[in-house]
């Protein structure tokens, strides 16, 4: 008996607006993909998949791809949330109200999140000149705990951004 893999990849921030879908599935080696173009130099997603998954995209704009899978070998069905968090956050109630509709209208359904959501969950994951702002972090907490996620961890240096401001005002986050 062979042993399939089911795989989906997800690529954001791609910044590269000469991709589309049969480049991906030609340089990947898989069955189908999704992507959502860049907007000037910022942005972009890629979604791709084998040959064990059906995956329909529900709705997708500039910071994320909701999507509804099935894994064919058990016939069993899921949720895809796949997120460019707004990383000025213009637009970050409006992209977690449309992933808390898509999970909370869907309860009995298995749903994966996953991205870059540019959002942090406690106050010392920020260190800079102005403090992280609690009210945001409380609304993503509790959206969080709302659609049922959990971290599932970080293993690596404390801070994956920066302004790159180091010798006035450094932020890491």
């Amino acid at each position: 008996m062979v042993s399939t893999k089911a795989q989906v990849i997800f690529v954001s921030e791609t910044r590269s607006s000469r991709i589309n879908r049969s480049h991906l599935i030609n340089r990947f080696l898989v069955i189908d993909s999704y992507v959502v173009p860049t907007n000037g130099q910022s942005g972009g997603l890629w979604l791709m998949w084998n040959d064990d998954i059906t995956i329909t995209v529900v709705r997708s704009s500039h910071h994320q791809i909701l999507a509804q899978g099935v894994y064919i070998p058990s016939k069993k069905n899921f949720n895809l949330v796949y997120m460019y968090g707004d990383p000025h956050h213009l637009k970050t109630n409006e992209i977690w109200e449309e992933v808390s509709t898509s999970v909370l209208d869907n309860p009995d359904t298995p749903t994966f999140c996953m991205g870059d959501l540019n959002n942090i969950m406690h106050v010392n994951k920020k260190s800079g000149p102005s403090p992280a702002n609690a009210a945001r972090i409380h609304n993503f907490c509790c959206l969080v705990k709302d659609c049922g996620f959990f971290d599932l961890g970080y293993n690596g240096s404390t801070y994956t951004w920066t302004n790159k401001c180091f010798t006035t005002n450094p932020i890491f986050q």
